[in-house]
């Protein structure tokens, strides 16, 4: 209780205003039983709208705190964009490894030094080319497709989870109480989607109430700890953007009916569970001393 207490009234009314707002696209989610409709695109809209009723009625800037300059720290949108591609390239090697899944026979095909990869669109097309054009062209691909996803979904959520929440609950690295309320808001606010059947089919309720929660701390010690070094908001954007889009390749490389589900989820958590580690470790006491008490608007 006492450290409930230390999380501010504004966090709480910010964490009601998204809850009641998102009630709104979640009734024609539940209504149609899809996830995938286009009430999705507006529901990961929900936490910015909450953040910037809340800073317009408290008299905030709409950028206080944050920086948008997406060349500052710009070796930090690169990690942001590439830390998720690793741990689901891993993943997947670890997965088919340990048995738990199987690579598709034609993911990847060799011939003559050619290499074709199937089922990921490239800006180059996806037939044969030699490695040395085939590692740029996935690579270029990858990072254009995070950075489209980023600005139009993930900004949505970021701009309330980690630009208003986190200035709230969690606005130094020392405060992992924060890190921890942030991160269970946010997993129990996708409860109604996993119910539904997203991220966790096999075991909804499992996956609604415990699994991803779990997750959502670990990627707020990731993203929170990196935003509050930096305080380049492009970066947790990235982030959320970058794990949305590198999960899908797991989708086009694995026979979806030979993947053992609490394995690879089990794989794929601990992974990240060892990033969010790394983080912990390294930026624990860090902050931004420049930006931290400054209201920036950078363009």
């Amino acid at each position: 209780m006492k450290k409930l207490n230390q999380l501010s009234k504004k966090g709480w009314q910010f964490v009601a205003l998204t809850i009641l707002l998102s009630s709104i696209p979640y009734y024609f989610i539940i209504s149609d039983g899809d996830t995938s409709s286009n009430w999705t695109m507006f529901l990961m809209w929900m936490p910015a709208l909450a953040g910037i009723i809340m800073r317009l009625s408290y008299k905030e800037g709409l950028f206080k705190g944050m920086s948008w300059n997406p060349i500052k720290h710009f070796k930090w949108i690169l990690i942001a964009a590439f830390v998720p591609l690793c741990i689901d390239i891993a993943s997947i090697i670890l997965t088919v490894f340990m048995g738990a899944g199987e690579l598709k026979a034609d993911f990847i095909t060799i011939v003559e030094g050619q290499i074709t990869l199937r089922g990921v669109a490239m800006i180059l097309g996806a037939s044969a080319q030699p490695w040395y054009v085939l590692v740029p062209n996935f690579l270029l691909s990858y990072f254009i497709g995070a950075l489209l996803y980023s600005l139009t979904f993930a900004l949505g959520e970021e701009y309330g989870w980690r630009g208003y929440l986190q200035k709230e609950w969690a606005s130094s690295n020392s405060e992992l109480f924060g890190f921890v309320a942030i991160g269970a808001i946010w997993g129990w606010w996708h409860l109604p989607s996993i119910l539904l059947g997203h991220n966790y089919p096999d075991y909804p309720i499992l996956g609604g109430f415990i699994l991803m929660p779990i997750l959502t701390f670990l990627f707020s010690i990731v993203f929170g700890f990196a935003f509050n070094k930096t305080r380049v908001i492009w970066i947790p954007v990235v982030f959320h953007g970058a794990l949305n889009i590198s999960s899908e390749i797991s989708n086009a490389g694995l026979i979806e009916e030979s993947i053992n589900k609490p394995i690879n989820d089990f794989i794929w958590t601990s992974l990240w569970a060892a990033a969010a580690f790394v983080f912990w470790r390294k930026y624990r006491a860090s902050n931004n001393p420049d930006s931290i008490n400054e209201s920036l608007v950078i363009t």
